[in-house]
């Protein structure tokens, strides 16, 4: 009876350290991974926001010839961004810009807030340009890093 008591035996200090310092490793990568998933996610919903506004001045432009001078005064744009309006764009910063450098030219440019720190008080500007050879194409800016602005 003594003799099976001695043989049982739990795992070494070593093994323990192996399996916590493989724990550590795997958490030091999927930590930050998923942070940055996080704040990829709720930067969709601000493109998909500017998405709608683009296509309603794309709208604007194929009907008029020219991109509105200011959104405000266009109603359609306005309503269209009061429909699909984010919480994530700083609404004391002015929220949503509107700039026409051109007949065919325009940029939306808005601050971020309330996604994490990694991106809170950046602005995203998304720049679309009209020509008769590629018609519309959007270009996304502005100083947010790199990896959370889209990919087109």
């Amino acid at each position: 009876m003594l003799s099976k008591v001695r043989n049982k035996r739990g795992f070494t200090l070593i093994e323990l350290m192996i399996v916590v310092a493989i724990v550590g490793i795997l958490a030091a990568i999927a930590i930050p991974a998923y942070l940055d998933y996080t704040v990829k996610a709720k930067m969709s919903e601000v493109t998909n926001a500017f998405d709608a506004l683009a296509q309603a001045a794309c709208e604007y432009h194929t009907s008029m010839g020219t991109f509105p001078n200011d959104v405000t005064t266009i109603a359609g744009i306005r309503n269209t961004f009061a429909s699909v309006s984010t919480q994530y764009i700083d609404t004391a910063n002015n929220g949503l810009n509107w700039t026409r450098t051109s007949a065919d030219e325009g940029v939306f440019q808005a601050t971020l807030a309330n996604l994490s720190s990694a991106v809170d008080g950046y602005v995203l500007n998304l720049r679309i340009v009209y020509d008769d050879t590629n018609g519309y194409q959007k270009n996304w800016g502005g100083d947010v890093p790199l990896k959370f602005l889209p990919k087109k």
